[in-house]
């Protein structure tokens, strides 16, 4: 390995080892375990040689993971990282056929799984290492005790900028999952990135799936490069989050949420009396926030620092404190090595203030999909990165999301995004969460569908919805009809799954007749 490479790719845990090898890395919420520097670095040691003498794990094999969150997560991606192996974690939430596929699509050489999910790869031929919540009799642990004296011996991999590191499967909320290639140069362009908001003081509360990006890579993943701190939620609890970004012992600093997440928590018993008096940033991501819920957290002193980003290209966009203060319903703008624009179909920019395609591009941008080619080449168009997300720039280089582009839907001819009507409907007494999607019209060819989850106790009529929908919108954009529902699907990621909402709502052959774009 030559002498540039060994300054941009680096082993961040046997850095910290020897640099300061008690300070804290990791601490599990679930099981009360915490890590310094020296241990961690210690068991992704033992780890790493485990896999690579009794699973016989190279360079660039794949290392697919299906567990619940922990701190071993990210002792087993450092694992991986030291093998120049691809670290692989899976959607436990996807059913046993699901799983096949991807298993199948990315033929990972082992899979660590949680004892809870064998069910999800009983049939599958692939080796396998167990892991259990009985500390005591996890193979898991068994395993990493077992090779904990060779692994002081390891020899890290020689690896690039440009090797593979990672392999995400994209959630599949708006079709089949794709494996999204990750390298060492996104992971180190997400790093140089988010350098000025963390440091070696940072601790992260992160209750996110971190087999989704935004688990990994916002603030978590790259707090080790800076020798900070991250706390891991074994899944997302109200109660806890709530607890933790008020405790004054944790005293955590960053956390990340996507609108349900921060909207269950400003719904919480303990929202208006908690202090929040470490906490210097929460972001906000993975779909807009409407901006009822942006001004009930910056009441509490405490605003939601909106960003933008995907699996495909983490740092996009980001708003600065400050910036968020002044103009909480922007998504900021460009990141560091991030090029951005507003686009249409052949990768040519729009004007200033109009609505288009948000495009990008950056050395944090993958590679392309895992075994699709075709795919790859049919998201780029005039050497841009088509996100498939709506948005519109002012001349500053201030970016707005308008919304997922398949989300939005055409009534009597005019471009309507869901966004706009849920911010209406969001801000009525009792409203807990709002989606809006497009069902067929015989008449506008798509009317607007309004689907509410009320707060418990809490009252609201259709017609006092789309009376303040009047109130507020375009006739075009008001909603034809509003059905209230117990509860939303909502993803492993915390967003709510509109892909289900039109399956269960549109029906072809039972077309209304409306007036509703008049």
């Amino acid at each position: 390995m030559n002498n540039q490479q060994r300054d941009l790719v680096a082993d961040w845990l046997s850095y910290f080892d020897h640099f300061d090898g008690q300070r804290i890395a990791a601490i599990d919420i679930h099981t009360g375990r915490q890590f310094s520097y020296s241990q961690f670095n210690q068991r992704a040691n033992a780890l790493a040689f485990g896999l690579q003498h009794q699973f016989n794990i190279q360079k660039g094999e794949r290392v697919a993971l299906l567990a619940q969150n922990s701190t071993d997560y990210f002792e087993i991606i450092f694992a991986c990282w030291k093998l120049g192996a691809v670290f692989m974690p899976l959607n436990w939430r996807l059913s046993p056929t699901e799983a096949a596929e991807i298993l199948d699509d990315a033929k990972p050489s082992v899979i660590l799984y949680d004892d809870e999910f064998s069910a999800l790869v009983a049939n599958s031929h692939i080796q396998m290492l167990e892991r259990s919540l009985d500390l005591a009799s996890s193979p898991y642990e068994q395993f990493i005790s077992t090779h904990q004296q060779q692994g002081a011996g390891l020899k890290p991999a020689e690896v690039t900028l440009d090797d593979i590191n990672t392999l995400l499967y994209t959630s599949g909320t708006t079709g089949a999952p794709k494996g999204v290639i990750g390298t060492y140069r996104m992971t180190q362009t997400s790093v140089l990135q988010q350098s000025s908001i963390i440091d070696e003081d940072s601790v992260c509360l992160t209750y996110a799936p971190l087999f989704h990006t935004a688990g990994l890579n916002s603030y978590a993943l790259p707090l080790f490069h800076f020798g900070g701190t991250v706390c891991v939620m074994r899944g997302w609890d109200a109660d806890i989050a709530m607890k933790y970004l008020n405790d004054e012992q944790t005293r955590v600093t960053h956390t990340l949420g996507v609108p349900f997440h921060l909207t269950v928590l400003s719904q919480h018993p303990d929202f208006e009396s908690a202090q929040f008096a470490n906490l210097k940033i929460i972001g906000v991501g993975g779909a807009p926030a409407n901006s009822e819920l942006i001004e009930r957290w910056h009441k509490k002193g405490v605003p939601l620092s909106q960003s933008y980003g995907m699996t495909e290209i983490f740092g996009v966009a980001y708003q600065p404190l400050e910036a968020a203060r002044k103009n909480p319903k922007a998504a900021g703008k460009a990141v560091m090595y991030t090029d951005l624009q507003i686009g249409d179909s052949n990768g040519e920019a729009v004007a200033h203030g109009e609505t288009g395609e948000i495009q990008v591009r950056s050395p944090g941008l993958m590679p392309g999909y895992w075994n699709k080619p075709e795919e790859t080449q049919a998201s780029f168009a005039n050497g841009w990165f088509r996100t498939g997300d709506a948005g519109r720039m002012d001349s500053d280089g201030t970016l707005y999301i308008v919304d997922r582009i398949k989300d939005m839907f055409i009534s009597g001819g005019e471009n309507v995004y869901p966004i706009e009507i849920e911010n209406v409907i969001s801000k009525l007494p009792g409203v807990a969460l709002v989606a809006v999607i497009g069902v067929p019209d015989s008449k506008w060819q798509e009317v607007g569908k309004a689907i509410i989850m009320l707060r418990k106790g809490a009252q609201l009529s259709e017609d006092e919805v789309l009376a303040a929908c009047k109130d507020k919108l375009a006739k075009y954009k008001v909603p034809k009809s509003v059905e209230f529902v117990p509860g939303l699907p909502i993803s492993g990621q915390g967003k709510i799954l509109k892909r289900e909402l039109r399956s269960q709502y549109t029906n072809k052959d039972n077309i209304n007749e409306s007036n509703a774009g008049e």
